[in-house]
């Protein structure tokens, strides 16, 4: 099972997304996405990254809008059609504005991205048991370089892979053979995750008339997915408890 994150921020929401796989599923899903995706039609694509494609600079300087639109549609229409038991998508919103809100209350809320990370993979595994019951597969978790995700959840699973013994007693983090970084231009899984962090928050949380604003509608209905967006209510009564006074 592989596991890869991409995030994407804008006020006043923070977003993870990410995909997971199972192992026989992560070569066939990369040559698809180059052949499918990036190179289906000219000018070919060097990767797949929302912000980057609609600033029209750096690698996707010349792309015109048709191009744009082409190369997103080409992306959900390949991720539309993969087995539905090979992948899930994996989505976590936090409201920022509700969290300070609530904090200034006096509440105590975990930082977003320990959430979003502890969600994310939890699911996943979730998913793999529910899909895959009879199969167990070590699990590597990839996020994109420079993510402020991964740097927690990999000093935890350090410290719990130590107290370990030779036999796993411990499913969740003994399972867990690698936790690093990838450069995003080079991984597919990594792009289709940003493609629906973007979605997420770009225009699903936004009331602007967007390019692809009902994009994130549209990727949940054609993809097998778990969502967790965390408003104010939601986070005041799942992940908020009283401040202890001294």
């Amino acid at each position: 099972m592989g596991e890869a994150h991409s995030t994407v921020r804008w006020h006043p929401r923070t977003c993870l997304a990410g995909r997971c796989v199972t192992a026989r599923f992560w070569k066939r899903f990369d040559d698809g996405w180059l052949t499918e995706v990036l190179q289906n039609v000219e000018p070919h694509a060097p990767y797949l990254h929302m912000k980057r494609l609609y600033s029209s600079k750096g690698d996707f300087c010349g792309f015109t809008k048709e191009r744009w639109n082409k190369l997103v549609m080409d992306a959900v229409q390949y991720l539309q059609s993969q087995p539905k038991k090979g992948f899930c998508s994996l989505v976590c919103g936090i409201d920022e504005t509700a969290r300070s809100t609530l904090v200034s209350q006096g509440c105590t809320i975990a930082e977003p991205h320990h959430i979003c990370t502890e969600w994310g993979v939890g699911k996943a595994f979730d998913w793999f048991y529910d899909t895959w019951p009879d199969g167990l597969e070590p699990a590597y978790v990839y996020f994109d370089r420079g993510e402020g995700f991964m740097h927690s959840l990999r000093q935890r699973w350090l410290k719990e892979k130590k107290s370990q013994r030779v036999v796993i007693n411990n499913t969740f983090w003994g399972l867990i053979v690698d936790i690093d970084a990838r450069d995003m231009r080079n991984t597919p899984a990594l792009q289709a995750s940003d493609l629906l962090a973007w979605s997420e928050t770009r225009n699903r949380a936004s009331t602007e008339d967007r390019p692809f604003r009902y994009l994130a509608k549209i990727v949940e209905a054609v993809v097998p997915s778990w969502r967790l967006i965390l408003d104010e209510a939601t986070l005041r009564r799942k992940h908020s408890s009283p401040a202890m006074s001294a």
